[in-house]
């Protein structure tokens, strides 16, 4: 029995398929077609790196253009700032003159605990605030009897916060204006007062917004505390607030003064950017400010004279209040 013909092989095949009549050339011709195959390719890809080295060098300035407007939507989508409020660190600052206002009247055995301390501010703020205490700050006085634009220096108290601005955008921002607008304002409603009254001056930093009055009387400010020359000029007539790009965040110490009145207000910050001039609200949506006004008649108050001791008015008791007497206009009301 003859034996089998062998089969194309595996090359054979690929060779038909890839470059067809290759095996019915002459060996010479093959290596020719070969050569050309070659060539042909190495040119077809030579062809499509230029081709493409070519577009991209052609299409780079659109490309980098479409980038940077991309990369600059990403951005704004971003807030332009995000503005932190945080109560001042009376453990870390103690004012030298504060008031202490309380929701409710003070028991006997806590009306004895207070006037046996003696009248330092730290002692009693420590003792003022587990009850729910919040500190009134009597407003610092100016080295220039008038600020800017010939308005006298308010009357009343302030309650001090801190005011962080930061930005995390890529282009640059910078805060050229703040108002302040109210809100709301009312009768305040604390019962206690804990009077620690200046027994001299001390000027405070910080920014200082005129908030007296009701809820009609137009806001003004923020005037500058700091000692100097600038001292009770508006802060934003001759400086800004540059955030974004890089910049480091900026810390404001805030001092709103009211008088007669707790006010709920807000902050209206204007900016500009790239896109133009914007206001942006702080802080942040329905979210408000509260300043609480000193009440002219509480259930309580507490008033300490340097040297005399404790003067008491009110619904207390008068044991440990040996300075009422010393206190102006006063009636004192013995009981608890």
């Amino acid at each position: 029995m003859a034996a089998p013909t062998p089969g194309p092989s595996v090359w054979n095949l690929l060779a038909d398929e890839r470059m067809p009549g290759l095996r019915r050339l002459p060996a010479k011709q093959r290596v020719l077609y070969l050569v050309v195959a070659g060539m042909v390719v190495v040119g077809g890809l030579l062809f499509a790196y230029y081709a493409n080295y070519v577009l991209d060098r052609t299409t780079s300035t659109d490309r980098l253009r479409s980038d940077k407007v991309a990369e600059k939507a990403v951005d704004r989508e971003q807030p332009p700032f995000v503005s932190t409020i945080t109560p001042h660190d009376y453990e870390q600052d103690m004012p030298e003159n504060i008031i202490v206002l309380l929701d409710r009247p003070l028991t006997t055995t806590e009306q004895a605990t207070l006037t046996s301390l003696r009248g330092d501010n730290a002692v009693v703020w420590a003792f003022m605030k587990p009850l729910g205490g919040r500190i009134v700050e009597y407003t610092p006085p100016l080295a220039k009897p008038l600020l800017e634009g010939g308005r006298a220096e308010p009357r009343g108290k302030a309650q001090s916060f801190n005011l962080n601005l930061n930005s995390d955008r890529g282009a640059g921002l910078t805060i050229n204006g703040m108002s302040a607008a109210k809100d709301s304002c009312s009768v305040p409603t604390a019962q206690t007062v804990v009077d620690l009254p200046p027994a001299g001056s001390e000027s405070r930093l910080g920014l200082l917004w005129d908030l007296t009055g009701g809820k009609a009387a137009k806001p003004h400010g923020p005037y500058v505390l700091d000692e100097g020359d600038a001292q009770g000029t508006l802060f934003f007539r001759y400086n800004a607030i540059d955030l974004g790009n890089g910049q480091s965040n900026m810390a404001l110490r805030i001092q709103p003064v009211v008088s007669d009145q707790t006010c709920t207000w807000h902050i209206d910050a204007t900016y500009t950017d790239t896109s133009g001039a914007h206001t942006q609200r702080i802080p942040s949506g329905l979210d408000t400010i509260t300043t609480e006004a000193v009440p002219r008649n509480p259930v309580q108050r507490f008033i300490h004279v340097p040297g005399s001791g404790w003067g008491c008015v009110g619904k207390v008791n008068q044991k440990g209040c040996p300075a009422t007497g010393f206190l102006p206009e006063v009636t004192p009301s013995a009981g608890s």
